[in-house]
């Protein structure tokens, strides 16, 4: 199985679960493209352990179901995320749109032993693994601070990220990929501007 190129820039799972698209010269790309691909990053999350079952062991049909029904949570969550950049709040209908949709699926609290340490862990049959991406969401929105939920600020990204910065001035989603490009291109145009008056003195 190839492992998909996941981007893991948001501080959250729920800001990476976003992330599992971008934007690919123009091109709006997924990152989940089956369900295997989703198993993957949930392994990459640490999230895979909290699955009773094998969920490769699904029928194809009921893979896709539960795939489909993820990847509507994410349709979801990429607008509650607008929302709470453009408003600079936690709106209320998202708390009530989570609410109803938790209502939906089942999860149980475990008792695990780590090397002599007893730690409680919530876990999710296969068939209610949608409720295991709810559950976090619902937990990053009762958690953040609404002014450090922030979408890069190359308009060709679709990226976001949870700014937990010392001073929050973070702006891009990565330095290396698109602070740097925005900034040779508002170099190059300045570049550009002063040569072209240049020229007309």
């Amino acid at each position: 199985m190839e492992k998909p190129p996941f981007i893991f820039i948001g501080n959250h799972f729920a800001s990476d679960f976003v992330n599992t698209r971008k934007n690919v010269k123009g091109i709006r790309t997924e990152l989940l493209n089956n369900f295997e691909s989703l198993v993957l990053w949930l392994q990459e999350t640490d999230r895979l352990a909290l699955l009773e079952g094998d969920p490769l062991s699904l029928s194809q049909l009921d893979q896709q179901k539960i795939l489909n029904k993820i990847l509507a949570i994410r349709e979801k969550l990429e607008n509650y995320m607008e929302e709470i950049i453009n408003e600079k709040k936690l709106p209320d209908f998202i708390l009530e749109d989570l609410n109803k949709q938790l209502l939906h699926y089942q999860s149980h609290l475990q008792i695990n032993q780590e090397l002599s340490v007893l730690k409680i862990v919530r876990k999710y049959s296969v068939n209610n693994l949608p409720g295991l991406f709810l559950d976090e969401i619902a937990h990053f929105m009762t958690s953040i601070s609404p002014a450090k939920l922030k979408k890069c600020k190359n308009p060709a990204c679709i990226l976001y990220f949870y700014d937990n910065s010392k001073n929050q001035q973070r702006q891009w989603c990565s330095m290396d990929k698109c602070g740097n490009r925005i900034k040779v291109n508002n170099h190059y145009h300045r570049m550009k501007k002063i040569e072209q008056e240049a020229e007309l003195h």
